[in-house]
């Protein structure tokens, strides 16, 4: 396929997606089919955002622990929200600014990620704070929810988190890489112990053994795995109340 740059189709009635393989070959859609969907599977950028003196929006990585891959964020907000999908889904690949869609009504949009869970479905991801949106983003989020569900995608707009949210997330991403899962003995150990030891306090002191803190940190992998679930909405205490799968 000869390499092209990517380009908005005008408002002919059909909704679209392009997207770049690892080549940069540009690779073209209709928005309408499931199947057809499934050859969705970028390999670079569509969107590159710049940088320049004193922009406020903080550019880096994210490591994802679904995916064990470390995937961009153009800013702070994109980096939380990546971290509550890692959280709250079972991710195995992500790409970031993966497609550009063009809509029916000749709109555009680059969604800011396309995962894939663990089961197969795709999920579309925007994270924009609601302070900055305009109806020209809601038009654009309302399209990509439409055509995701034509597609049988998930599609999440994530369009604020509290700061308590933010902080129980950093809490028990400390400890997301694989390196402190437990061993099925000790897993196991600690989800009994939970089920006898409602709050976090109560089990944290059930759990102690003769080296202070030895089985903390498979206890805060086990919490980001959802094996240990609490109301993420609450700030974090001793009486936080922990709930086993």
């Amino acid at each position: 396929m000869k390499y092209q740059m990517l380009r908005a189709t005008p408002g002919d009635g059909y909704d679209r997606i392009q997207w770049f393989d690892g080549r940069r070959f540009t690779h073209t859609i209709r928005a309408n089919d499931p199947v057809t969907a499934l050859t969705v599977l970028p390999g670079e950028r569509t969107r590159k955002p710049g940088k320049w003196k004193g922009q406020r929006p903080y550019h880096g990585h994210y490591w994802c622990a679904g995916s064990r891959t470390s995937v961009f964020h153009e800013s702070m907000a994109e980096y939380a929200g990546m971290m509550l999908i890692d959280h709250l889904y079972d991710i195995v690949r992500v790409d970031a600014q993966p497609m550009f869609m063009t809509f029916a009504d000749g709109t555009v949009h680059y969604p800011d990620y396309l995962a894939r869970e663990a089961d197969g479905t795709a999920h579309v991801i925007d994270i924009h704070p609601r302070a900055l949106t305009t109806e020209a983003s809601d038009l654009a989020f309302a399209n990509t929810a439409r055509v995701c569900e034509v597609l049988g995608w998930r599609f999440t707009l994530i369009d604020q988190l509290s700061d308590i949210v933010r902080m129980n997330l950093e809490m028990m991403g400390r400890y997301r890489h694989h390196r402190y899962t437990p061993i099925a003995a000790i897993e196991e150990h600690i989800l009994l112990t939970a089920k006898a030891n409602e709050s976090f306090g109560d089990l944290r002191r059930a759990l102690a053994t003769d080296m202070p803190g030895e089985l903390m940190p498979f206890l805060f992998h086990l919490m980001w795995r959802r094996e240990l679930t609490f109301d993420l909405t609450r700030a974090f205490t001793e009486h936080t109340p922990l709930t086993a799968s």
